[in-house]
């Protein structure tokens, strides 16, 4: 089913209430996306299908709006359709304009003004057209990128609640000591930060880089504020690890969608146990 910010915004507030988290899992083609469907159909569960600027650069806008457009009036479940790590207020603004019904203005790069001026202009725009706006505050970067440190790039709490304020953004992504990527050490996470922005911020927080980290400290996460979990890097690399596994055993003969038909049973047993985590073991979730 098609949701609008309102809706959107309700099953944040549902999510609140009851500890969880809403799971946002980036797809790369039309094939994955509809394995994230079915996954969440399975589990009754809301998710957030997202996809970054480079799959949009691959596609088109155009077609992967429309065809998330099908998807989302044909599911049983509510489904958010995301454009993540948008770096481009005018492809932010296309993306509305195009069916998503919430966009991500990632200006964190930028001085504190300037994220606060592009998101602003992002949120405007979308607000206007009943479109959920995600921004982030503190650089998420990806492991192994050089120069990164873990705590050169922790939001501050002053600047995550200012930006919150002035712009009047739907979600707010901030850099705890999470990384995109697989990690290439164990991850550590800033609970004490997290809660501090948590206690002084009304909009919803999103924890990035899920894949990799240990579902009990994603579970510890959740339980001091964390809102949304992105996932991302291990969904794709499931997919293609599978798909090659596939081809290999079955033959490049062997029709696309015999061939899909097996991948996309890992790639959806990896995207349920993340709906579990998001909701719980005890599943005081969306059923």
């Amino acid at each position: 089913m098609v949701v609008k910010r309102e809706e959107i915004q309700e099953l944040f507030r549902e999510a609140a209430d009851k500890g969880i988290a809403v799971p946002h899992f980036n797809h790369s083609d039309f094939w994955d996306m509809s394995f994230i469907v079915e996954a969440a159909e399975e589990q009754g569960a809301p998710v957030i299908i997202a996809c970054l600027p480079k799959v949009i650069d691959a596609i088109g806008i155009e077609k992967l709006g429309a065809v998330a457009k099908v998807v989302m009036e044909k599911s049983s479940v509510p489904i958010v359709y995301h454009l993540d790590h948008c770096h481009s207020v005018d492809t932010c603004l296309k993306a509305v304009d195009h069916g998503y019904n919430s966009v991500m203005i990632d200006a964190a790069d930028l001085p504190l003004e300037e994220n606060i001026k592009a998101v602003k202009k992002v949120v405007d725009y979308a607000h206007a057209k009943g479109v959920h706006v995600e921004a982030e505050i503190g650089q998420i970067k990806s492991a192994g990128e050089e120069g990164y440190t873990v705590e050169s790039e922790l939001a501050a709490l002053e600047d995550a609640k200012r930006l919150a304020e002035e712009t009047g953004v739907d979600a707010l992504a901030v850099s705890i000591g999470s990384e995109h990527g697989f990690y290439q050490h164990t991850p550590k996470l800033d609970y004490a930060l997290l809660e501090k922005i948590h206690g002084v911020i009304q909009v919803p927080l999103v924890l990035h880089g899920g894949s990799g980290i240990p579902r009990e400290m994603v579970r510890k996460a959740i339980q001091k504020g964390i809102r949304k979990v992105n996932v991302g890097t291990q969904i794709r690399y499931t997919y293609i690890k599978t798909l090659g596994e596939t081809i290999q055993n079955m033959g490049a003969g062997t029709h696309t969608a015999d061939i899909m038909e097996a991948v996309k049973i890992p790639v959806k047993e990896t995207l349920k146990e993340w709906i579990v985590t998001c909701r719980g073991e005890a599943n005081n979730g969306w059923k």
